[in-house]
């Protein structure tokens, strides 16, 4: 009976200790039950996965990465936001709440905490109205920010994604905005919290913010980013994973029920499990040359660009796109932008490089390395310079020839 006790045992320490198995592997895309959705590559920007990738949706909360991505980048963090009247109007601030009141202070560290985490409405509207003056000019920030990362089918009509007709975005375009953000350390930070206590003055309101996004935690590769829901929108997942030194990014809008979670990181697995990232081009790599003077510069990746494959198939094929600065330039530093390459993946452009110069290079400026129309000026002016003198010469002459026969008839008269 010992025996056998001991190996039911035995049997038991043995399948709890397999490392618990997170999501399914298989080298077919998962099946998706959410409407919309998307995967990319971050370190490559390519895209692994898309289900109506372009087709338009409401975003409901997952606004909020944009939101959180402009206050970070046009706020500063220490800043103590007094809260206004709008914190009353029911018809801009309603849902989820934390309970700002008009006149209420708080840092704009912590209302990120409350937008980002506890997906507050009104923390959203708190900051747009700082951050923008108002909440019109700051919606426009949000579109202008869409248009600088190339996305052409994103219009926002708030910072917090409350249903509101027009506000859209496709699953596409909100990969790309999460990426924007992820390259962002203060935002990853804030996105892979899962919990944080503010200070507030009154005691009756909610302090302790708490992270919505519920793979954080129980699964060890998922380490931020956003949840969002609404009646139109429905659940709404977008989150970022990183293992084995790459990181994905992935999208799923208007999803039913909780399956939403599951299909996350079947997603994400699948992202892990059948691609691998490798190195395109190394940083250092020379990619065209330009002429400083005299001498011809090799112009250098300042960064490496990666590619992503599907295990099995064929690599895709990037195209790069040389972008000169301007060539009048007498010296330059090691070091020095002079140019930028885009990395294409057929319509898309997936990101810009800066191109440097690979060494210093210091000229004078002269005749012999200036440019043929300056030299060509140069000699008009030297020209021009002989022919007046030679004209004053003449000139003074002639005065004094008028001026000595002036004076011998003066004399002859005598």
């Amino acid at each position: 009976m010992r025996i056998i006790t001991a190996l039911v045992c035995f049997i038991f320490i043995l399948l709890n200790s397999v490392p618990p198995v997170y999501a399914l592997s298989s080298s077919n895309p998962p099946e998706i039950h959410g409407e919309g959705a998307y995967l990319i590559d971050v370190q490559s920007g390519q895209t692994l996965y898309s289900k109506n990738g372009d087709g338009f949706f409401a975003p409901a909360s997952t606004t909020k990465i944009m939101t959180g991505l402009l206050a970070i980048e046009e706020g500063n963090l220490d800043d103590v936001v007094t809260l206004s009247s709008t914190m009353l109007d029911y018809k801009t601030v309603y849902g989820t709440r934390i309970y700002l009141e008009p006149g209420e202070k708080m840092p704009l560290r912590d209302l990120l905490y409350a937008l980002l985490l506890n997906s507050a409405n009104d923390a959203a509207v708190g900051i747009a109205e700082h951050i923008g003056g108002s909440l019109p000019q700051f919606v426009f920030m949000m579109n202008e920010k869409a248009k600088e990362l190339g996305l052409k089918n994103t219009t926002f009509k708030n910072p917090s994604g409350l249903t509101n007709e027009g506000h859209v975005t496709t699953p596409h375009d909100l990969a790309r905005i999460a990426q924007a953000a992820y390259a962002n350390p203060i935002f990853r930070n804030y996105v892979q919290t899962q919990r944080h206590t503010i200070t507030r003055s009154k005691s009756d309101v909610p302090t302790e913010m708490i992270n919505e996004n519920k793979l954080l935690g129980q699964n060890p590769y998922i380490n931020g980013m956003k949840t969002g829901y609404t009646e139109v929108a429905k659940n709404c997942l977008v989150a970022s994973a990183s293992k084995d030194g790459r990181d994905l990014i992935a999208v799923i809008l208007k999803s039913q029920g909780r399956e939403i979670y599951t299909d996350m990181e079947n997603l994400l697995n699948y992202g892990f499990s059948q691609f691998q990232t490798t190195v395109y081009k190394p940083a250092g790599s020379a990619i065209t040359q330009t002429t400083i003077g005299t001498d011809e510069i090799n112009l250098v990746l300042s960064k490496p660009i990666y590619t992503t494959e599907k295990m099995g198939e064929p690599s895709s094929k990037l195209t790069l796109k040389i972008i000169p600065a301007a060539t009048n330039l007498t010296e330059v530093e090691q070091g020095q932008t002079l140019g930028t390459v885009e990395v294409w993946e057929g319509n898309e452009k997936l990101e810009n490089v800066p191109l440097t110069s690979d060494r210093s290079v210091k000229h004078k400026l002269s005749l012999h390395n200036s440019s043929p129309w300056a030299a060509f000026f140069l000699l008009v002016i030297m020209l021009g310079i002989i022919l007046f003198y030679a004209q004053t010469k003449r000139s003074s002459a002639h005065r004094f020839q008028r001026t000595r026969k002036k004076k011998k008839k003066t004399q002859v008269s005598k």
